[in-house]
C-alpha cells in the first residue's frame, strides 16, 4: 500500500515528454578530488549546462552538497541520504531511496549500484584491474570493528553462497560484477577496458559504451606567471631541475618501482634532479619510503601529499619530465593534464595508457626500470624529442572535452 501511494506521487512529478533521472553524487561531494571523484564532480556540472529543462535531476549524497554542486538549476534536487549506517551507503541508503521515489533512470558514476535499482540503470566501470592483479588491491575487511566486522564477514559468505567475503578487494568484485550484470548499459572509459569488462564477463558488445575523459584547457595550460610558481617550489622545497609524479602512492602506481628507475637515473646518468611525489600514500606504501632511505635518496625525493590544483598546475608547468610508470590504468588522466601544461610525459607501455598517449609520449615497459630510466633521459637531454613531445602533446589533448563526454553521457543516459 506505502509503495502504490509514493508511486502514485512521483508520476505526478514527470510529464509524457520528460524524464526523472537519479545521480550517485556521493563521490562528487568530497573536497579532495581525484579520479572517480573528478569524473563524477565535472559531469554533474556539465549537465547543468546541458541538461533538458523538462527533465528532472536528484542528486543522491551522503551529505549535504557543497564545493559548487549546491548550486542547482530549477530543475535539479538535492536528496541527503544521512541515516544509519555509515558504512555500505549504496546498498542500503541508497536502495531504500530507490524504493521510495521513482526514477526512470539511475546514473552511477563508479562501479556500485544499489541492490534495488530502475531497470534503466546506467553505470561507469572505470577498470577492472582488481581482477587482473588483485595483489596491487586492499584486501583489509569492511566495518568498524571486531563485531561488526565479523557479522558483515558471514551476511557476505551467506548472500554470496561462499563465493566472497567482506573485505574491501572482494567487495569490489561482487559490487563491479552485479553492477555489470543487472545495469542496463555500462559506460567505460577507454577501449581497453571495454575488452577486458567483455572478455571478463562474457557480455555483449552492444551494452558497452566507451566515452573518454576530457580535459579542462582553462584549468591546466602553460602559465607565465614565473613569481607564483617559485613560491610554490619554494614553499615545497622544490629546487630545479625536478621530474614530477602525480598520483596514489602505492604499487598499483609502481610508485616503488620508480624509485628504482630514479636511482639509475642518479647513478648511471648523473642527472642533477629532484622527484616529486604529489600524491596520498596507498597500498604498499612503507616500501616506497624504505626504497628511499635504502637508496640514499632522501635529499633528492620530495613528498608534499596532496596539494591543491592552483599549486598542481604550477608544478606541471614547473617540472622537466612527468613521469608515469602505473601498472595498471583505465584510462590515465594525470598525462593528459601534463601534456596541456606544457610538459613531455614518459608513461608505461602498459594498459590503456598507450590509447590515451597515443604518439604524444615516450613509453616504456613499467617493470624494466632501465629502459624506463632511458627513456626519461632522452627526453632530458634531447631537445628535439622533448619539443617534440610537448607540441605533440598539445595535439593529443584537442581529441578529450568534458562538454562532449558529458554530452554522450546524457545521451547513453536517456536511450529508451
Amino acid at each position: 500500500m506505502l509503495w502504490k501511494i509514493w508511486n502514485h506521487i512521483n508520476v505526478a512529478y514527470s510529464t509524457q515528454n520528460s524524464m526523472i533521472i537519479g545521480i550517485d553524487a556521493s563521490r562528487a561531494n568530497i573536497a579532495q578530488q581525484t579520479g572517480t571523484e573528478l569524473y563524477s564532480y565535472t559531469l554533474i556540472e556539465e549537465f547543468k549546462k546541458l541538461a533538458d529543462l523538462n527533465d528532472r535531476f536528484i542528486l543522491y549524497s551522503k551529505d549535504k552538497l557543497k564545493y559548487g554542486l549546491e548550486i542547482l538549476p530549477p530543475n535539479f534536487d538535492s536528496q541527503v541520504l544521512r541515516w544509519p549506517p555509515k558504512f555500505l551507503w549504496t546498498q542500503i541508503r541508497l536502495s531504500f531511496a530507490m524504493v521510495m521515489r521513482r526514477q526512470d533512470v539511475l546514473f552511477v558514476p563508479a562501479h556500485t549500484i544499489p541492490l534495488h535499482h530502475p531497470k534503466n540503470t546506467v553505470v561507469t566501470v572505470h577498470d577492472i584491474g582488481f581482477e587482473q592483479i588483485d595483489r596491487l588491491y586492499d584486501k583489509k575487511m569492511i566495518g568498524s570493528g571486531g563485531v561488526s566486522r565479523r557479522v558483515l564477514s558471514a551476511g557476505a559468505r551467506l548472500f554470496t553462497l561462499g563465493k566472497y567475503s567482506a573485505s574491501e578487494l572482494d567487495y569490489h568484485r561482487w559490487a563491479t560484477e552485479y553492477a555489470i550484470r543487472h545495469a542496463k548499459k555500462i559506460i567505460t572509459v577507454s577501449e581497453f577496458t571495454k575488452n577486458e569488462i567483455i572478455k571478463r564477463y562474457g557480455i555483449s558488445i552492444n551494452k558497452v559504451a566507451v566515452i573518454y575523459h576530457g580535459i579542462n584547457r582553462a584549468v591546466f595550460k602553460k602559465i607565465n606567471d614565473t613569481a607564483a610558481i617559485k613560491k610554490t617550489l619554494d614553499n615545497m622545497k622544490i629546487s630545479s631541475p625536478f621530474l614530477l609524479y602525480v598520483g596514489r602512492l602505492e604499487e598499483k602506481k609502481n610508485t616503488p618501482g620508480l624509485i628504482k628507475i630514479f636511482r639509475i637515473l642518479k647513478t648511471k646518468y648523473k642527472m642533477p634532479h629532484q622527484l616529486v611525489l604529489v600524491g596520498k600514500p596507498g597500498l604498499n606504501y612503507d616500501a616506497v619510503n624504505k626504497l628511499i632511505d635504502q637508496y640514499n635518496l632522501n635529499a633528492f625525493v620530495v613528498r608534499p601529499g596532496y596539494v591543491n590544483e592552483g599549486e598542481l598546475i604550477h608544478l606541471r608547468n614547473a617540472a622537466d619530465v612527468f613521469v608515469f610508470p602505473s601498472l595498471y590504468e583505465g584510462f590515465g588522466m594525470p598525462i593528459l593534464e601534463s601534456m596541456a601544461c606544457g610538459t613531455p610525459v614518459v608513461c608505461s607501455r602498459a594498459a590503456s595508457l598507450p590509447e590515451v598517449a597515443g604518439d604524444a609520449a615516450l613509453m616504456a615497459n613499467p617493470e624494466d626500470y632501465e629502459e624506463f630510466a632511458s627513456k626519461i633521459h632522452r627526453v632530458v637531454a634531447d631537445a628535439d624529442i622533448r619539443n617534440g613531445l610537448i607540441n605533440r602533446g598539445w595535439e593529443r589533448i584537442s581529441h578529450f572535452r568534458w562538454d562532449e563526454c558529458a554530452k554522450k553521457t546524457l545521451d547513453v543516459i536517456k536511450e529508451p
